[in-house]
Order: C-alpha cells, then sequence, then structure tokens
C-alpha cells in the first residue's frame, strides 16, 4: 500500500429504500431525486464488509476506480451470531476477489445482548476458547490464500495490553502477517477493563501496519496519527458513525467537535436554518444542496459527515508533524472530553510517553521486534 501516516477508510453501507438498492458515494453516478445535483466526487480509500456491503460485491462493478480497499471478515456477523451459513475459505475467497488488505476471520471475545442494550465479555475460559477458534481459522485462511498481491492481516482481540498480548503471541505461535488489526475501546466511555492507550501500548511494541477498527474520536486521530509518524508505519481505521448519524439525523460540523441535528423526525430542530438555504459548509455535497434536502436525502448527511472526516484526518496529518501544536491540540481535544478533564496531566503524561519513550519493556514477554 502507499498511503502514508493515518488514513480513514469510510464504511460502505448499502441501504433499502425505495424497493432499489444502492452504494453510494464510491464514484458518480445519478440517482432518482435530486438528479441534476447528483455528480458526487468519489473517495479512493473504502472498508467493505462481506455482510454490510454483501457477497456479491465486486471491485469492477462497484469500486471501478478504487486505489485501496480493505475488507473486513464479518467477524462480528459470524461469531456473535452465528445466523450466517458461511465458512471462514468462503469469506477469503469474496476477500481476494475484491481487497488490497483483508482480515481473518475471528470470534469477538464478547457478545452484544440486545435485551439489556450492554455489551458482555467473556471469561478469561471463554476467551481463551473464541482465541484458539480464530486463530484456527487465521492460519486456514493463510494457507490457502491464493491471491499473492492481497495482503492477510491476523486479527488480535482484546480491550487492554494483557489480552491482546496473549492473542497476538498464540496467533504468530507458527506464523506471522503482514499487519494486524484490533477493535479500538472508545475514549468516551469504557467497558470493564478496557484501556486504549494500553492498546496502543501494544501496536507501538508490535511494530507493523495496523488498522483500528470502529473508533475515529478527535482525540485518537490525533494520537494515530502522531504515533504512526513516530513508527513510521501506516496506520488506518474506520467508522461506521459516520452511517449512525446518518439514522440520528446528526450533521457534524467541520473538524466534527460537534454536531447539529438535522433529524427529519425532529425538523423543529432545524428551524433556525434557511430550509432552502445552503447549509453551513462548503463541501461538494453541501454546495450542491440546501438545508431541507439534506434532511430529506438522508444519503446526504452520511456523505457530508464522510467527507468532514476525511478532511479532519488530513488536517491532523500535517498539525502533528510540529510537536507543540500536537501538544496544545492533545490539550484541547482532553479539556473537550468530560472523562479526562480532572485527571488531564496525567492522561496527557500516559499518551506523551507512549508516543515519545523508546521501545517498551515487558519483562517474560518476546515481541514481533525481538524476533
Amino acid at each position: 500500500m502507499e498511503m502514508k501516516g493515518t488514513t480513514y477508510m469510510p464504511v460502505t453501507v448499502t441501504f433499502n429504500r425505495l424497493d432499489w438498492r444502492y452504494s453510494m458515494h464510491w464514484y458518480k453516478k445519478d440517482y432518482n431525486e435530486y438528479t441534476e445535483k447528483q455528480h458526487y466526487y468519489y473517495y479512493p480509500n473504502v472498508f467493505v464488509s462481506p455482510f454490510v456491503t454483501g457477497l456479491g460485491t465486486t471491485r469492477e462493478k462497484d469500486f471501478p476506480q478504487a486505489k485501496h480497499i480493505i475488507a473486513d471478515s464479518g467477524g462480528y456477523q459470524l461469531g456473535v451470531h452465528r445466523k450466517v451459513n458461511v465458512s471462514a475459505l468462503d469469506v477469503l475467497r469474496w476477500q481476494e476477489s475484491i481487497a488490497d488488505v483483508a482480515f481473518t476471520v475471528d470470534v469477538p471475545a464478547y457478545s452484544y445482548d440486545n435485551e439489556t442494550d450492554n455489551y458482555r465479555h467473556y471469561t478469561q475460559e471463554a476467551f481463551e476458547r473464541y482465541m484458539k477458534e480464530s486463530n484456527e481459522n487465521a492460519w486456514r485462511m493463510l494457507e490457502a490464500k491464493e491471491n499473492q498481491k492481497m495482503q492477510l492481516w491476523g486479527v488480535v482481540q482484546g480491550g487492554n495490553y494483557e489480552d491482546q498480548m496473549q492473542w497476538y503471541k498464540a496467533l504468530t505461535k507458527e506464523h506471522t502477517f503482514k499487519g494486524y488489526t484490533f477493535p479500538m475501546a472508545s475514549t468516551f466511555s469504557p467497558k470493564n477493563n478496557e484501556d486504549w492507550i494500553g492498546q496502543l501500548q501494544f501496536a507501538k511494541e508490535v511494530g507493523t501496519n495496523f488498522h483500528f477498527l470502529g473508533r475515529c474520536e478527535p482525540l485518537l486521530v490525533m494520537v494515530f496519527a502522531k504515533l504512526s509518524q513516530k513508527t513510521k508505519k501506516y496506520y488506518t481505521y474506520d467508522t461506521a458513525t459516520a452511517a449512525t448519524g446518518l439514522m440520528l439525523g446528526k450533521y457534524h460540523e467541520p473538524f466534527y467537535l460537534s454536531s447539529l441535528s438535522f433529524s427529519k423526525k425532529k425538523p423543529e430542530s432545524a428551524v433556525k436554518f434557511d430550509m432552502d438555504g445552503p447549509p453551513p459548509c462548503d463541501c461538494p455535497v453541501c454546495s450542491k444542496h440546501t438545508v431541507k434536502e439534506m434532511i430529506e436525502g438522508y444519503f446526504t448527511l452520511y456523505l457530508h459527515n464522510v467527507y468532514v472526516r476525511k478532511r479532519y484526518n488530513e488536517y491532523i496529518n500535517v498539525m502533528v508533524q510540529d510537536d507543540d501544536i500536537f501538544s496544545e491540540l492533545l490539550n484541547k481535544a482532553l479539556n473537550l472530553q468530560p472523562r479526562y478533564r480532572k485527571n488531564k496531566k496525567e492522561m496527557k503524561d500516559r499518551i506523551m510517553n507512549l508516543i515519545y519513550d523508546e521501545k517498551l519493556k515487558h519483562d517474560g514477554i518476546e515481541t514481533y521486534l525481538d524476533w
């Protein structure tokens, strides 16, 4: 891959609407509504998933101009829901037809309880059982891979350094991968023993290219970009929250440190805007639509939110090259999150140690860099 620094990978979303399906914003295309205005720009880097984008998706048909495609494995759907009759090798063959980088099929070490609306973490015994099943999938896929141009990256689970290192050591006992990925913990609301700084300590020590699954808070993106600069490794990340924002009617302001409500269900929230006037942004989507069209179009919100995240990533990659600017931005980002205001110095010290210290030392652990 030729990407440098930190790169945001927009998550593909396929909508069911008016009895027709489309995956939008990947290349210029006209739609039924507002036809004269539907000439959207193209994102060269995308993140696809077999059970979201669809196993019928192809590079030639759906992403004809793509420069880089990362393909997820659908491990959550396969491992947690267990409702899809698809094997790891079925996923691999689809990935080989579409992706530059693909992830091995994992069984997540947690489940989602729909009744309580909470994540439930498994016991240590279950963690080790799912680790064994996931790693066997990874080895099987590595040995069965036929497309030598596609890189296969191993999936690691664990919300903190210790769990991730245990999983990683088991995964790489006999096989190594070109890169690795793991689900990032939230900087907003930790679950049980999650520690996002510990996760990034693991990534730094392993020392390969990484993809961080599922989160793109401004604070995280800032640390991703600075750490990538220091390690001289490629870091990519994605989030489905652009789609969540779409469903909730959230319109991210430039630099998306706050959001406006553009909800069809609560039109009064947009009363302060001229419904027939332009939205408060000059991006390629907003410049072609009115506030009313943004509210009614659904997909227009998604396109705008992805654009804002993409531009934020570009700016951050440049700004964090200066250590003083990075330090000041870090202060502001920590101040914006109530969770860190009272212990800002402690959190900033941890982040600075993560980025500027030499290779971390962990007694009794043989690391990738030692081999």
